[in-house]
C-alpha cells in the first residue's frame, strides 16, 4: 500500500495512506492530507492514480509543489520520492518500507537506566544446541510440533533455492511453533559489537499490526560478542539487559536470539520476541531455533558457493553479449538493459529463482541469432527475423541448459493479440518468457527511440503508452508488474544478485 510520510513540517512523522484514485493536498480541510504551513495553497496539489502508477499533479499553486528538489506540473512517482509542499517534505513509499529497513528496527543508542537484578538469562554455546528427537512422540503436542517445524524447514532447505524465500519462511514456521509475536533474520558484518552493520533479510509478525521496534540491539550484542545462543525470560528483569533503555522503552520480554554462522564465523543472527508476557519461551524454543539457524548457516554458505559459479557464468554470458554487440555497436548496452528489465519483471510476478534467472538470459541473449547474419541476411529486411531464429537454434542447442529460453528469444516478437511476427502466435499460446523479454524491447524501444526523428521519448510517456497496449499486445498481468517495479524503482537498477547471500 503506497503510502505519504511526513517527513518534515508542522505534521512530521504522520502517515496517509493513498487508498483512493485522487488525492488532494493543501491547506483545505476537506483534502485528504491537510498542510497549514505558510505559502500552501488551499488546493495546492492532487496524486491520483492510472493502472499502477501514481502521479503527482500541481494544481497551479501560488508557490509551487516540488519533487527531489525540482519544480513540477505532473510527474510519475517512485517510492522514495520527496515532495516538497511549502516547508512540509512528504516522502511517497510503500507502508512496509520501514519493516525493511534495519537502521529503523535497531535505531537508539544503549544506555543504562538503573542497577543490574539477579540474571534469568539463559545461556547455551553452538555444541549444547544439538536438537533432542523425541522417541515416537504424541499427536500435536509441543514435542511433535517443534519436531514437525524441524523437518518442513529441512524439506523447504532441500527444495527451494532462493535464500529470501527460505528465510521467510523457515522464520515464519519457527515463530509460530514458538508462539513468538516478531521475529528476524538479520545479516551482519563489520564485527560482534554493536556497531556492527546489520541487513535485515527476513522478518516475521504474528498480526496484521506493525511496529518498528521490537528489537533490542544490546540482546543482539550480547548475543554475538560471546557467540552464544541466549533466551531471556524477561528482559526487563534481566541483570544483563534491564538497564538498557531499549528493553525498556520497547517494553521487551520474552527473547531468544541466536547467532548464525558459516565457515566459523558469524554471519547472522537469528531473533525472537514475545512482548506479551514473560516466560514465553522454553529451553527447548531455543534449542529448536539454534538447530534451525544451523540449517540456514550450512544453507548460505552452500548458496554463496551456488552464487560465485553463478558470478562466473554470468560473466561468460557478458563476454558473449560484447562480442555480438561489437559488429552493431548502435545496440551497445540494449542486452544489459533488456536483461535488468526482464529480471525485475520476473521476480513481481513472483517468478521461480530458476524461471527468474532464465528471465535474465533471455534478455542477454535476445539478439544471439544474429551472429551469424551475413551482410546479405540483414538487407534482407522481411526474412531477417525468420534467419536469426534459425541460427539462435543451431546455436542454443549446442549450449547446455540454454535450451529453456530458445521460445523467448523466437518468440520475442509475437504479440498478445496476435499482431506479432513472424507466425502471429497469441494468448496464452505464447511462451511467459518470450511475453516479459517481448515487454521490455518495447519499452527500451520508446525509451531510446520512441519520439519524433528517432529521438528517446521521456518516461512519463513511454509509461502511458505501455499502459494503453494492456491486453493489446502485452498481457495485463505483465504491464502491471513492469509498472509495479518502476514503481519500486527496481525496472531500472543495475542486476542484482540471483541469490541475496551475505558476505
Amino acid at each position: 500500500m503506497p503510502v505519504l510520510r511526513v517527513k518534515s513540517g508542522t505534521d512530521k512523522g504522520k502517515i496517509y495512506e493513498i487508498a483512493d484514485d485522487s488525492f488532494l493536498l493543501g491547506r483545505d480541510r476537506s483534502g485528504a492530507v491537510q498542510i497549514l504551513d505558510q505559502g500552501v495553497s488551499r488546493k495546492h496539489a492532487e496524486i491520483f492514480r492510472i493502472g499502477e502508477l501514481f502521479f503527482i499533479r500541481d494544481l497551479e499553486s501560488r508557490n509551487g509543489t516540488f519533487v527531489n528538489s525540482e519544480k513540477v506540473s505532473e510527474v510519475v512517482l517512485r517510492f522514495g520520492d520527496q515532495i516538497q509542499i511549502g516547508n512540509s517534505v512528504l516522502v511517497f513509499e510503500d507502508r512496509f518500507a520501514s519493516l525493511e529497513d534495519s537502521q529503523e528496527i535497531l535505531r537508539g543508542e544503549e544506555k543504562a537506566l538503573a542497577a543490574p537484578l539477579p540474571s534469568s538469562t539463559l545461556n547455551l554455546r553452538p555444541a549444547d544446541t544439538l536438537m533432542k528427537t523425541p522417541n515416537t512422540p504424541p499427536e500435536d503436542t509441543p514435542e511433535s510440533r517443534r519436531l514437525s517445524a524441524l523437518l518442513g524447514i529441512s524439506h523447504l532447505i532441500g527444495s527451494e533455492r532462493n535464500l529470501s524465500k527460505i528465510l521467510a519462511q523457515s522464520l515464519a514456521q519457527l515463530g509460530k511453533v514458538v508462539d513468538a509475536d516478531n521475529g528476524f533474520i538479520f545479516s551482519i558484518k563489520g564485527g560482534k559489537n554493536g556497531d556492527s552493520e546489520f541487513k535485515l533479510l527476513a522478518r516475521y509478525d504474528r498480526n496484521d499490526t506493525f511496529q518498528k521496534e521490537q528489537v533490542s540491539r544490546s540482546i543482539i550484542s550480547d548475543c554475538l560478542e560471546k557467540n552464544r545462543a541466549v533466551l531471556t525470560a524477561d528482559a526487563g528483569t534481566d541483570s544483563r539487559y534491564h538497564v538498557m533503555a531499549s528493553v525498556v522503552l520497547k517494553q521487551i520480554r520474552s527473547v531468544i536470539c541466536v547467532p548464525i554462522t558459516g565457515m566459523g564465523k558469524i554471519i547472522g543472527v537469528l531473533y525472537l520476541s514475545n512482548s506479551q508476557r514473560a516466560d514465553a519461551f522454553k529451553s527447548e524454543d531455543l534449542e529448536l531455533a539454534s538447530a534451525v539457524a544451523v540449517q540456514l548457516g550450512l544453507t548460505i554458505q552452500l548458496l554463496q558457493l551456488i552464487h560465485r559459479s553463478e558470478l562466473i557464468f554470468r560473466n561468460s554470458i557478458r563476454t558473449l553479449v560484447t562480442a555480438i554487440e561489437m559488429r552493431d555497436p548502435f545496440h551497445r548496452g540494449r542486452a544489459e538493459r533488456l536483461a535488468a528489465m526482464c529480471l525485475a519483471i520476473a521476480k513481481e510476478l513472483n517468478m521461480s529463482t530458476h524461471d527468474c534467472r532464465n528471465a535474465w538470459l533471455a534478455g542477454m541473449l535476445y539478439d544471439i541469432g544474429s551472429i551469424p547474419l551475413s551482410d546479405r541476411d540483414r538487407e534482407a529486411h522481411f526474412t531477417v527475423d525468420t534467419r536469426k531464429n534459425h541460427y539462435a537454434k543451431e546455436l542454443l542447442k549446442e549450449m547446455p541448459g540454454l535450451d529453456e529460453i530458445l521460445p523467448a528469444i523466437v518468440e520475442q516478437k509475437e504479440r498478445w493479440d496476435g499482431s506479432g511476427s513472424p507466425e502471429g502466435k497469441k494468448g496464452d499460446g505464447l511462451h511467459p518468457l518470450a511475453q516479459i523479454l517481448g515487454l521490455a524491447y518495447q519499452l527500451d524501444e520508446l525509451l531510446q527511440s520512441g519520439g519524433s526523428g528517432g529521438k528517446p521519448l521521456p518516461e512519463k510517456e513511454v509509461l502511458m503508452k505501455i499502459l494503453e497496449m494492456a491486453d493489446k499486445q502485452f498481457k495485463r498481468d505483465n504491464v502491471n508488474a513492469l509498472l509495479i517495479a518502476y514503481r519500486k524503482g527496481k525496472l531500472f537498477a543495475p542486476e542484482a544478485a540471483f541469490f541475496e547471500v551475505p558476505n
